[in-house]
């Protein structure tokens, strides 16, 4: 794209002076835009239906419309409009949540020069696009072209592949007497010669072979068999040629002018018609709909395709009232239909029980009424068949040519699986009497998320959700007792699931802090119940960082401790390093207001930072956890314990208490104890359970 020509730009902003600030830096830098401000979904829609826009650029925290939304919306109306989006936010979190999105990038809000360039090449990728759409279409018109020429030719043509027919015309099946060229493909080629000429055949083919190269044809004289076992002298011109995509041997036979002009006669006679309804036949919508997908794509005149299918017709109207009956209701149907078409508008009968209707110049929304007000239209009219009467209900399928879509094939997919779509959703098998827009498919990513989302929400609405204790052992002697809280999500089979498979989507819907506070509830629930029997059990639950940055998690703890009558110091909370290290200043906070009310803070999954004891100077962590990796290392790897020796010996330094996970063999404990670990966790201790059950007694 030229970097002079005129974008047209959609912005997406809650402040407006930010939007004019974005069109007067474009202007500044030389890309003049015409721009529209939008501030709602309705808006957005709108505007994407009556104009062709080029970009759209906007802030990643908008409310009015949000970019999830506007992505959306660009996808279901089947647009080509890349979206960019700016973000506040530093490092890498907004852009990789933004792509995830459907962004085409992010960019930092204040860097002008980095969104110049990623306009440029956004616009330049969407003209491509346009050129590689555009080569597509001419492509598939050149081979559907080609094709319709060798289907009607009157010279005989044949190609051949490995010895066998893999296409020949119906003028190459006349000559040997066929009454179908498909009773030739597939066929040997051996098998329509002469028994003595076939070696001579079999040597021919050897040697053409071999000057695959040679870009001249031959020509070959043999005896054939026609299809009644007659013999008869052909004459061919042999070449090399490519068939679908595949490397193979032409063989043709020039036809005579008497031929030809029997030809043209044939192809005055052609008629676009379906004989049982009168509607146009499927080849004619194909070439007309090629004709809407080309004019979308050059001149912007975008129409829309309405996939009607009559609801279980093969078992309920061809099944029980036979062929012949069954056309008089496609017809009936079909009258109906054209009732309500203008004569602008394309009806055709493309398969049994199902019309197409190709109308130009409707958007979207207007397209779903016209369906479903002709879906009304039918489920209330009574077809009359041989003194029987009967009523139909039909499933319609929408799907929008703009100047996105690469094919007539692919249009008509879309409104198939529209249609779909509208039969799946409904109660009654096979049935649908309903109308639906294509969208566009989840990516499998998208679904897993979608997925694992509805999950998370139904778990917070139901409960159901699981504590699991895993006991953390002292190696100095300490006759304190330390659990770690773990929580585990079942789902509707009872089964548990990991945390590391739910919890970063709990996040993304907001669902984090929730599960938080629930598990914070239950655990001193039944902390206060297990203490009451004489234990001074302590645990350690693990929060997340929408938690560590919540204000109004500390007084709620206050809170929670003063109803459950258990001391401040019965529960230990821990953060992974990783979410301390992104929230310095909140886990300042977090950990300083834990220690002026008596509580402790421990720092999880430590050491994997270029500089983890930098953190330790801000946060005033008791217990720190090193990651679990250093274990395992030692034990699976057989890695030299010296990381985590000189680990262990500077946290003890900083005074603190530390915690070695991952235990898994008795091999590691000598290193562990020499070291001077205080604590240690692991299966080869005890795996989580649903009790505090683990005699402590046993290690003293």
């Amino acid at each position: 794209m030229n970097p002079n020509d005129t974008i047209r730009l959609l912005i997406l902003n809650d402040a407006r002076d930010e939007a004019e600030r974005l069109v007067s830096m474009l202007r500044n830098a030389g890309r003049p835009s015409r721009a529209q401000h939008v501030d709602s979904e309705e808006a957005l829609v709108k505007l994407l239906q009556e104009q062709v826009w080029e970009l759209l650029i906007g802030h990643d925290q908008t409310q009015n419309i949000t970019p999830q939304t506007a992505i959306k919306q660009i996808k279901r109306l089947n647009k080509d409009v890349p979206v960019i989006l700016q973000t506040d936010e530093e490092g890498s979190k907004p852009i990789v949540d933004g792509i995830k999105q459907g962004a085409a990038d992010v960019v930092r809000l204040d860097e002008d020069q980095h969104l110049l360039l990623v306009i440029q090449r956004e616009l330049e990728c969407r003209e491509q696009r346009q050129l590689r759409r555009k080569t597509d279409r001419r492509f598939r018109e050149a081979e559907r072209r080609s094709q319709q020429l060798l289907d009607s030719s009157r010279d005989a043509v044949a190609y051949i592949q490995d010895g066998m027919y893999l296409y020949a015309n119906e003028s190459f099946a006349e000559r040997f007497g066929y009454d179908d060229r498909d009773d030739i493909e597939c066929m040997p080629v051996i098998d329509m010669v002469a028994d003595e000429e076939q070696d001579k055949i079999k040597q021919f083919f050897k040697s053409f072979i071999l000057k695959a190269d040679d870009a001249e044809s031959s020509t070959l004289e043999f005896t054939g068999i026609r299809a009644d076992e007659s013999k008869a002298t052909f004459h061919v011109e042999v070449a090399h040629a490519i068939y679908d995509e595949e490397p193979c041997i032409q063989f043709m036979m020039r036809a005579s002018q008497a031929s030809n002009e029997e030809l043209e006669q044939q192809i005055n006679q052609i008629k676009h018609q379906d004989v049982a309804t009168g509607l146009y036949n499927r080849q004619y919508l194909m070439e007309t709909l090629e004709r809407a997908v080309d004019a979308a794509a050059n001149d912007n005149r975008s129409s829309v395709l309405f996939d009607l299918e009559i609801d279980n017709f093969l078992d309920s109207v061809q099944g029980n009232l036979g062929v012949a009956a069954a056309d008089q209701v496609l017809s009936n149907i079909a009258t109906l239909t054209r009732e309500h078409c203008s004569d602008r508008d394309t009806l055709a009968r493309f398969a049994d029980g199902n019309f197409m209707l190709l109308v130009g110049s409707l958007n979207a929304d207007a397209a779903l009424d016209r369906a479903e007000d002709l879906c009304r239209k039918i489920e209330d009219h009574i077809v009359e068949v041989d003194g029987k009467t009967i009523q139909l209900t039909v499933s319609i399928g929408i799907a929008l040519v703009t100047e996105s879509s690469s094919s007539a094939e692919a249009v008509i997919e879309q409104a198939m699986e529209a249609a779909a779509s509208v039969r799946n959703e409904h109660d009654q098998p096979g049935v649908g009497n309903g109308a639906k827009l294509f969208e566009p498919k989840l990516s499998a990513a998208d679904m897993e998320h979608k997925d694992v989302a509805q999950a998370v929400q139904s778990a917070l609405d139901k409960g159901r959700f699981r504590l699991l204790f895993q006991p953390i052992i002292s190696l100095r002697g300490s006759e304190e007792e330390h659990y770690e809280v773990l929580l585990r999500m079942l789902n509707d089979a009872d089964e548990e699931i990991s945390p590391s498979e739910f919890l970063a989507t709990a996040t993304q819907i907001g669902a984090a802090t929730k599960i938080d506070r629930w598990v914070i509830l239950e655990a001193i629930k039944v902390l206060s119940e297990h203490r009451s029997n004489g234990n001074r059990t302590r645990l350690i639950v693990n929060l997340s960082s929408d938690s560590l940055s919540d204000a109004t998690l500390l007084p709620w703890l206050n809170v929670a401790f003063k109803a459950a009558s258990l001391p401040t110091d019965a529960v230990v909370f821990q953060v992974s390093e990783v979410d301390v290290t992104n929230h310095l200043n909140a886990a300042k906070v977090f950990a300083t207001g834990l220690k002026e009310m008596k509580s402790s803070c421990s720092i999880s999954k430590f050491g994997c930072s270029l500089n983890p004891f930098n953190t330790l100077k801000h946060v005033p962590a008791e217990y720190i956890k090193v990651d679990g990796s250093f274990t395992l290392d030692i034990q699976n790897n057989g890695e030299s314990p010296e990381t985590l020796t000189n680990l262990v010996k500077q946290l003890h330094e900083e005074s603190k208490t530390t915690i070695v996970p991952f235990v898994e063999n008795a091999s590691v404990l000598s290193t562990l104890w020499q070291a001077g670990v205080h604590y240690i966790q692991g299966h080869y201790l005890q795996a989580p359970t649903n009790k505090m059950d683990y005699d402590f007694n046993m290690e003293s």
